[in-house]
């Protein structure tokens, strides 16, 4: 079984990151985005709990001080809702009774303002490393844990371009975004904007959603076999297909595999 090096883990993690200021906001994104698998940003607890719910990250960065919704409030509302993903928090000031509310909650890291980028990514990494044992297990092809992101990015590539070719050659219309993430030993797909100028006309008076919805989940359910040889191909491993999501009013599709 291949070791789990620090520098790798955090490429088979998403993580969200919650700051409402842009310049500080702006240079962590830049530095997170070459080291984790995704990095999904909001501005505001509000938004955070939007992207939060869309693409449940492993890892929440939260500020404390942000306008519409804190950090600490959305932090209470991600608890209650009952997801118990790792959460730093970052703040320019060192607030003992909040530091103390935020330990209720759950915080595994209080990360004080100025961030040091390298202070930040050595906690990530440890909390990454108490995940792959406790919660994502092995994310196994032929008895190898994909942890190398060059290799791991290589492989979604692939299945996007297939799974785009898919839709479009059995659809009439491609995607116009498709993002494929592999974690543990679940391959999540999502695919934007898919629907056809015939299915956007049925919902256009807020009329047939649940309609267009069934069929788009009937097109991928005839056609798992097929989407299963391909991804089978590309990985070399056994895959299960799982579950669809359609989302007509986001125009959104996702789509589950199992790695067997």
């Amino acid at each position: 079984m291949m070791k789990v090096e620090p520098s790798s883990v955090l490429c088979n993690l998403k993580v969200l990151y919650v700051e409402d200021e842009d310049f500080t906001k702006n240079e962590m994104v830049k530095y997170l985005k070459r080291r984790v698998g995704k990095l999904y940003t909001a501005e505001n607890g509000v938004n955070g709990i939007e992207t939060f719910r869309q693409n449940k990250p492993h890892i929440i960065i939260t500020d404390l001080k942000m306008p519409v919704m804190d950090g600490l409030q959305m932090i209470k509302e991600i608890r209650n809702m009952g997801y118990n993903s790792s959460i730093i928090i970052t703040s320019a000031i060192s607030d003992t009774d909040t530091i103390l509310e935020a330990v209720d909650v759950g915080i595994i890291k209080y990360v004080l303002k100025p961030i040091n980028p390298k202070e930040l990514i050595h906690s990530m990494e440890k909390i990454g490393k108490e995940i792959f044992k406790n919660q994502l297990k092995d994310t196994i092809l032929n008895n190898n844990i994909i942890l190398d992101k060059d290799k791991k990015n290589n492989l979604e590539k692939k299945i996007k371009s297939e799974v785009a070719h898919f839709i479009k050659l059995h659809s009439g219309k491609g995607p116009r975004d498709l993002h494929v993430f592999i974690e543990a030993n679940l391959i999540e797909i999502k695919a934007f904007d898919i629907l056809t100028n015939f299915e956007l006309y049925l919902i256009s008076n807020n009329k047939n959603h649940s309609l267009v919805e069934y069929n788009r989940r009937l097109f991928y359910i005839e056609g798992s076999e097929e989407l299963e040889k391909k991804i089978e191909g590309i990985l070399d491993n056994s895959v299960k297909f799982c579950d669809i999501v359609c989302d007509c009013r986001k125009n959104i599709d996702r789509i589950i595999f199992s790695i067997l």
